[in-house]
């Protein structure tokens, strides 16, 4: 299964974004791909300091976490 930023990436954030527009637009294709690493170290509870989503929002799932990780990974399809 292909992941495109349209159909599951940009739903994944949309609910944050008035939270984070200060430093980037989370449904806007080009601030994401350009943030993709960075955002990934943030979603991911082992590999540092969880600081997305900002609370009071719930951490988001195991498999939206895989579903960006497998986004990044299949080279960012729109």
């Amino acid at each position: 299964m292909t992941v495109s930023f349209e159909k599951d990436i940009a739903p994944l954030f949309r609910e944050f974004r008035g939270s984070m527009m200060w430093r980037l637009d989370l449904t806007k294709f080009e601030d994401v791909k350009a943030n993709a690493s960075k955002i990934y170290t943030q979603i991911v509870p082992n590999l540092g300091i969880v600081g997305m989503p900002p609370p009071p929002y719930p951490p988001l799932t195991n498999e939206q976490i895989a579903t960006f990780k497998s986004w990044m990974d299949e080279g960012f399809p729109r």
